[in-house]
């Protein structure tokens, strides 16, 4: 059985939204982690996909937050 929506992945002329991401990334880091994507998920195999997904949340927060303090200041001279 595939667990993955056949939406995500099928030309229907719009871009995925955030649910459509989140699905894709729940999916895939599972699979990344070594869970089988062939049967339900159990609850320890979803807390630690989960808890990688947290983790990876906060590094794109650091990520975001270097990137903005190494912009320059756009705008005009007050």
């Amino acid at each position: 059985m595939n667990f993955i929506p056949s939406s995500i992945f099928s030309a229907e002329g719009r871009s995925p939204n955030v649910e459509d991401l989140c699905v894709a990334m729940f999916l895939e880091g599972a699979r990344v982690l070594g869970v089988a994507l062939n049967a339900p998920i159990s609850i320890d195999d979803q807390e630690k996909i989960l808890r990688a997904a947290n983790a990876l949340g906060e590094r794109l927060a650091l990520l975001l937050d270097f990137q903005a303090a190494a912009e320059p200041e756009s705008g005009l001279p007050n």
